[in-house]
């Protein structure tokens, strides 16, 4: 799992702006698989910069996990957790499969956004950013040539965008419950009566624990700072297209630190809650009211 402090938009952005400034690369492509991986860039990135972004999911829903225990298709039973994003499993499985002499970024785009967003139920929105134009040039210049894949340039039908491109991945997992099944298929796989079936017990329902405190400190504090008519409202607003999750970023960072300090840190599950935070800053809520709501909420 990733360590250190966290790494906010903002600042990413501004590295690559430095990076362009600098002329340490001619032009780029980044593939951003994450929850409300679309907020990193939208009213963000300007263009110009000739980077050319695709995001698993919109600034404001879940992306999803496969290749799971309990999806179609499982993993093989030695497994226990998900080896894959539908996302990311989709531009990697397309750039084995095609040539990448011919097959350009828009066609990719086009075939992955297909396959990730065509299903009721485990579905997100994949999105493009930043130099648009970049996306007509072909993945071998970022990715080379040569696919050291069997199967490279032996296309089938099912990964193109306009035959239905995901008939053999029938389901997903939201990724903000693929911890879940790890912790879940651990316990239940652990020999009856067993240690490591007792410790696994214990570990989901940390973990579970965990959760229903953030949920339950985050639905607290909107309530405290806006009234419980109107805390989940303002909590969950989704800004327009265009416009970036939060106006101070300095804000947010530190709103973020005052939740923590009072109600412990949010960790991989509670980075759901970053545009409750941001929507905190959005409404001109002051550092102190923060500090009391939290400390009310949690103590």
């Amino acid at each position: 799992m990733p360590s250190g402090d966290d790494l906010y938009a903002k600042d990413f952005i501004e590295a690559l702006k430095k990076k362009h400034a600098s002329g340490t690369y001619k032009s780029m492509v980044i593939y951003v698989e994450a929850c409300e991986s679309g907020s990193i860039f939208d009213g963000l990135l300007p263009k110009g910069l000739n980077i050319y972004v695709t995001t698993a999911s919109n600034p404001s829903e879940s992306s999803y996990a496969t290749y799971c225990p309990d999806t179609d298709p499982a993993v093989p039973s030695e497994y226990h957790t998900c080896l894959g994003d539908l996302y990311s499993v989709s531009w990697m499985e397309d750039s084995d499969w095609r040539n990448r002499q011919t097959e350009t970024l828009e066609k990719q785009y086009q075939v992955v956004k297909n396959r990730t967003g065509n299903a009721e139920d485990y579905s997100s929105h994949v999105m493009e950013y930043g130099d648009i134009n970049l996306s007509g040039e072909p993945l071998a210049i970022y990715m080379g040539a040569t696919s050291s894949s069997k199967h490279q340039g032996k296309y089938t039908p099912s990964m193109d965008a306009q035959e239905g491109s995901s008939t053999y991945l029938t389901s997903a997992t939201d990724q903000h419950q693929a911890d879940l099944v790890y912790l879940k298929e651990k316990w239940l796989r652990a020999p009856k009566g067993s240690k490591e079936k007792n410790e696994a017990r214990n570990k989901l329902d940390e973990e579970m624990s965990h959760r229903k405190h953030v949920d339950s400190s985050i639905r607290a504090i909107g309530d405290i700072l806006f009234g419980a008519q109107n805390g989940a409202i303002v909590l969950n607003t989704v800004r327009p297209a265009g416009k970036p999750l939060v106006d101070d970023w300095d804000c947010l960072k530190t709103t973020v630190k005052i939740y923590t300090s009072h109600c412990g840190p949010p960790s991989t599950y509670g980075k759901k809650y970053m545009r409750a935070f941001a929507n905190i800053c959005n409404a001109g809520i002051h550092e102190d009211h923060m500090a009391q709501a939290s400390s009310q909420a949690c103590t």
